[in-house]
């Protein structure tokens, strides 16, 4: 599967889509929603608190790399040092551990939480 995600507290956000569903981007095949736009929908329902905006908790999203042909798992890095979240990642979404690349999405910075964006959390290679 391919998708993006949440961690809220200790509840996990997911929403995927099946591999054969995932549209292309670049080298990848990713999800069709974005983060912005499935937070914004579930605000309308009321499924999430209009108050935290879609940025403000750790965030990460799970592509395939046609190229590769393995997944990435991208991830602020408040996930990445909970390795038992990692994991559940990867068992909701069904990601094989021995095709799946997992880390931040490099220098863009793009999953970066409130709580990392004003602290400077640690470096990528402390988790």
């Amino acid at each position: 599967m391919v998708g993006i995600f949440w961690l809220l507290g200790d509840r996990l956000i997911l929403d995927t889509s099946p591999l054969s569903e995932a549209e292309p981007y670049g080298d990848c095949l990713g999800h069709r929603t974005s983060h912005i736009d499935y937070w914004t929908a579930q605000q309308c329902l009321g499924t999430e608190s209009r108050e935290i905006e879609y940025e403000d908790p750790p965030r990460g999203r799970v592509v395939f790399n046609k190229r590769t042909q393995r997944f990435d798992l991208y991830a602020d890095r408040c996930i990445l040092k909970q390795k038992a979240v990692v994991k559940r990642i990867m068992e909701a979404m069904h990601l094989p551990a021995s095709q799946t690349n997992i880390g931040t999405d490099g220098h863009s910075g793009h999953y970066k939480c409130l709580k990392c964006l004003e602290t400077s959390c640690a470096r990528e290679d402390d988790f």
